[in-house]
Protein backbone atom coordinates (compact mmCIF):
# COMPACT_ATOMS: atom_id res chain seq x y z
CA UNK A 1 0.00 0.00 0.00
CA UNK A 2 1.05 3.42 -1.23
CA UNK A 3 0.61 6.29 0.95
CA UNK A 4 -1.10 9.65 -0.82
CA UNK A 5 1.87 12.34 -2.22
CA UNK A 6 4.06 13.58 0.75
CA UNK A 7 2.90 17.27 0.38
CA UNK A 8 -0.39 16.39 0.15
CA UNK A 9 -0.58 13.82 2.99
CA UNK A 10 1.22 16.06 5.09
CA UNK A 11 -1.90 18.56 4.46
CA UNK A 12 -4.03 16.18 4.41
CA UNK A 13 -3.01 15.03 8.10
CA UNK A 14 -2.56 18.68 9.41
CA UNK A 15 -6.27 19.10 8.50
CA UNK A 16 -7.60 15.74 10.16
CA UNK A 17 -5.48 16.09 13.48
CA UNK A 18 -6.59 19.52 13.96
CA UNK A 19 -10.67 18.71 13.42
CA UNK A 20 -9.51 15.56 15.77
CA UNK A 21 -8.30 17.90 18.57
CA UNK A 22 -11.18 19.94 17.87
CA UNK A 23 -13.60 16.69 18.22
CA UNK A 24 -11.90 15.83 21.45
CA UNK A 25 -12.85 19.04 22.80
CA UNK A 26 -16.28 18.47 22.04
CA UNK A 27 -18.52 18.76 24.72
CA UNK A 28 -21.22 15.51 25.66
CA UNK A 29 -24.42 16.89 24.25
CA UNK A 30 -25.71 14.79 20.67
CA UNK A 31 -24.31 11.50 21.36
CA UNK A 32 -20.84 13.37 21.06
CA UNK A 33 -18.22 11.71 23.31
CA UNK A 34 -16.13 14.20 24.74
CA UNK A 35 -13.84 10.85 26.61
CA UNK A 36 -12.48 10.07 22.87
CA UNK A 37 -10.29 11.84 20.35
CA UNK A 38 -9.17 10.75 16.91
CA UNK A 39 -5.54 10.31 16.73
CA UNK A 40 -3.21 10.00 13.12
CA UNK A 41 -6.47 10.78 10.70
CA UNK A 42 -5.43 9.78 7.67
CA UNK A 43 -6.50 9.26 4.12
CA UNK A 44 -4.67 6.60 2.36
CA UNK A 45 -4.51 5.33 -0.96
CA UNK A 46 -3.48 1.69 -2.01
CA UNK A 47 -1.34 0.80 -5.17
CA UNK A 48 -4.90 -0.11 -6.90
CA UNK A 49 -6.32 3.36 -6.36
CA UNK A 50 -8.33 2.02 -3.48
CA UNK A 51 -8.76 5.06 -0.92
CA UNK A 52 -8.57 3.53 3.03
CA UNK A 53 -9.51 6.29 5.93
CA UNK A 54 -7.24 5.34 9.33
CA UNK A 55 -6.87 6.63 12.46
CA UNK A 56 -6.62 5.61 16.20
CA UNK A 57 -9.69 6.36 18.51
CA UNK A 58 -8.29 7.47 21.93
CA UNK A 59 -10.86 6.56 25.02
CA UNK A 60 -9.29 9.18 27.47
CA UNK A 61 -12.54 8.57 29.57
CA UNK A 62 -12.90 6.42 32.74
CA UNK A 63 -15.58 4.14 31.36
CA UNK A 64 -15.26 2.10 28.95
CA UNK A 65 -16.54 2.80 24.89
CA UNK A 66 -18.85 -0.33 23.80
CA UNK A 67 -19.20 1.15 20.59
CA UNK A 68 -18.47 4.86 19.00
CA UNK A 69 -19.00 5.72 15.36
CA UNK A 70 -16.14 7.81 13.93
CA UNK A 71 -17.99 10.27 11.43
CA UNK A 72 -15.65 11.70 8.43
CA UNK A 73 -16.57 14.24 5.86
CA UNK A 74 -15.23 13.78 2.72
CA UNK A 75 -14.10 16.78 0.71
CA UNK A 76 -13.01 17.67 -3.18
CA UNK A 77 -10.22 19.14 -4.54
CA UNK A 78 -12.06 22.48 -4.36
CA UNK A 79 -12.95 22.26 -0.21
CA UNK A 80 -16.94 21.47 -0.95
CA UNK A 81 -17.76 19.10 1.03
CA UNK A 82 -19.25 15.24 -0.99
CA UNK A 83 -19.84 13.31 1.00
CA UNK A 84 -19.78 11.76 4.73
CA UNK A 85 -19.20 8.48 6.42
CA UNK A 86 -19.31 6.24 9.51
CA UNK A 87 -16.71 4.53 11.30
CA UNK A 88 -17.74 1.97 14.13
CA UNK A 89 -15.20 1.30 16.28
CA UNK A 90 -15.95 -1.27 19.66
CA UNK A 91 -14.28 -2.00 22.69
CA UNK A 92 -12.22 0.47 24.27
CA UNK A 93 -11.53 0.58 27.47
CA UNK A 94 -10.55 3.70 29.35
CA UNK A 95 -7.69 4.80 28.81
CA UNK A 96 -6.50 2.44 25.95
CA UNK A 97 -6.81 3.02 22.45
CA UNK A 98 -8.47 1.20 18.72
CA UNK A 99 -6.47 1.85 15.57
CA UNK A 100 -9.36 1.61 12.85
CA UNK A 101 -9.73 1.55 8.67
CA UNK A 102 -12.24 1.56 6.19
CA UNK A 103 -12.22 1.79 2.54
CA UNK A 104 -13.97 4.78 1.34
CA UNK A 105 -16.67 3.40 -1.08
CA UNK A 106 -17.11 6.07 -3.36
CA UNK A 107 -16.19 6.60 -7.19
CA UNK A 108 -16.30 10.64 -6.31
CA UNK A 109 -13.09 12.88 -6.59
CA UNK A 110 -11.72 12.67 -2.90
CA UNK A 111 -9.12 14.52 -1.72
CA UNK A 112 -9.27 15.09 1.80
CA UNK A 113 -11.35 13.59 5.04
CA UNK A 114 -11.78 15.35 8.14
CA UNK A 115 -13.02 13.74 11.66
CA UNK A 116 -16.58 15.43 12.30
CA UNK A 117 -17.62 13.84 15.00
CA UNK A 118 -17.36 10.96 17.70
CA UNK A 119 -20.77 9.02 18.62
CA UNK A 120 -22.07 7.11 20.98
CA UNK A 121 -24.64 5.70 22.20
Amino acid sequence: MSVVPPVRSLLLFAVAAGVGALVGACGGNGGESADATVVEPRLLQTETGERIFAGTLVNQGSAPIGIAEVEVALYDDQGSRIETMRIQVQDVSPGDSATFNQTVDSNRPIQQAQVQNILSP
